[in-house]
């Protein structure tokens, strides 16, 4: 049987992707009387997407083409690839200034989407997830590796 407060954990981290610790990661919104907690900059991504969405459904955002659609798609989701990733890889503490406006812009970008070539949108999404591996490989080592308090793995043979 699941508890109480494993539940309300688990909804949580659902909505926020970080833990009690990293609340400070979020947005605290107060909702019938309950206060929850969404992700920054899945919040600004989601706000940017929605308002692509409205825009495009108007015809407020003009057709670019192929390439330059996924040129401008590339350019707006950079800021958050660039704050992400350095949190991750190098330990970078970003701030919610930061994550909600480049999430924002990373949202709107996704739109863009819309009008890009299919195959050089596939091949610009394999390059960043291959980039965020990377970033979540040195995240892991960073956290859990040999000069990490959480080590747990054998010593070294100089101790």
């Amino acid at each position: 049987m699941v508890s109480k407060e494993d539940l309300k954990k688990a909804l949580l981290y659902l909505l926020s992707h970080h833990t009690e610790e990293h609340l400070d990661r979020t947005i605290g919104l107060k909702i019938l009387g309950r206060k929850i907690h969404l992700c920054a900059r899945c919040t600004g991504t989601t706000l940017g997407f929605v308002t692509g969405i409205v825009l495009l459904s108007f015809s407020i955002v003009p057709n670019l083409g192929e390439y330059w659609s996924l040129f401008l798609a590339i350019v707006l989701a950079m800021p958050a690839m660039i704050d992400w990733w350095t949190q991750s890889a190098l330990g970078r503490e970003s701030k919610n200034y930061i994550r909600l406006p480049t999430g924002y812009s990373l949202g709107f970008g996704i739109t863009l989407l819309k009008f890009a070539n299919l195959t050089l949108t596939i091949i610009t999404i394999i390059i960043f997830f291959a980039f965020a591996a990377f970033a979540l490989y040195r995240r892991v080592i960073r956290e859990y590796g040999p000069e990490s308090e959480k080590y747990v793995g054998p010593k070294s043979r100089g101790e």
